[in-house]
C-alpha cells in the first residue's frame, strides 16, 4: 500500500490509519497503531531525506510509546501542549493535553521581563494589556484536562504583577485587598474555551 506525507512517498503493507499533524514543515507528529508501522516510517523517511541532502533530527525525534493499552508514564511536548495517558472522571482511557511545562517556563519568564516595563506605566494601561494577553492564553491553552494549568499561570501573573506594583508605590506597601479589587476589575478570570472531547454543556 502506497502512502505520502508532505511529498515524501513511502510503501507500507499495513492498513492503520496514520494521522498527521502538522506545523510549518519543520515538526510533525504521527501517530500509528502499531510501533513496527513507526519504525518502518522512520527508516524510509530518514533515507528519504538524505536523498536531499537533509537529515532526521535525531535528539528531536523519537518513537513513544503511548495509549490506551501502554500505560506508560510518558509524554510528548507538541505545539506548546504536553500529551499524556489519563483517565476521564468516569475511569475511561483518555489521551491529556495540558500547556508544557517548558513552554510555561518561557512564558514565566517572559512575564517577569514585561513587568519591569511597566513600572513607570499607568496602572489602568497595565491590567488592561495584562487581561488582553490572559485572553489570548486562554484562547489557545484553554482545552479540556487543563484548567489547572491555567488557573496556575493566572495566579502566577496575578502575583508577579502585585510584586511590581509594590516596588512602584511611593506612598508604601499596596494592601493587598485594595490590589484585589484592582485586579478583579481588569483581569478576567480564567476559561476553558475549547471542547476538544465534546462535552456538554458547551463552552463559554
Amino acid at each position: 500500500m502506497e502512502k505520502e506525507l508532505k511529498g515524501i512517498r513511502y510503501q507500507s503493507r499495513m492498513h492503520a490509519r496514520v494521522q498527521t499533524v502538522m506545523h510549518m514543515v519543520n515538526e510533525a507528529t504521527l501517530m500509528f497503531q502499531y510501533e513496527s508501522e513507526a519504525q518502518e516510517v522512520l527508516e524510509q523517511l530518514k533515507e528519504r531525506l538524505a536523498k536531499f541532502g537533509l537529515e532526521v533530527a535525531e535528539d528531536k525525534t523519537r518513537i513513544l510509546p503511548i495509549g490506551r493499552y501502554k500505560g506508560t508514564d510518558d509524554s510528548f511536548d507538541f505545539l506548546g501542549f504536553n500529551f499524556y495517558n489519563t483517565k476521564s472522571l468516569s475511569g475511561k482511557y483518555r489521551l491529556g493535553v495540558r500547556t508544557s511545562e517548558k513552554k510555561l517556563k518561557a512564558k514565566r519568564q517572559t512575564v517577569k521581563a514585561w513587568l519591569r516595563e511597566q513600572l513607570t506605566k499607568p496602572v489602568s494601561e497595565t491590567m488592561k494589556a495584562i487581561n488582553t494577553a490572559l485572553q489570548g492564553h486562554f484562547n489557545y491553552y484553554g482545552v479540556n484536562g487543563n484548567s489547572n494549568k491555567l488557573k496556575n499561570f493566572w495566579l502566577y501573573v496575578k502575583d508577579m504583577c502585585y510584586r511590581m506594583l509594590n516596588r512602584r508605590d511611593q506612598k508604601g506597601k499596596l494592601k493587598i485587598e485594595r490590589y484585589w479589587r484592582i485586579w478583579d476589575y481588569y483581569v478576567k478570570p480564567p476559561r476553558l474555551t475549547t471542547d476538544i472531547w465534546n462535552m456538554k454543556p458547551k463552552l463559554a
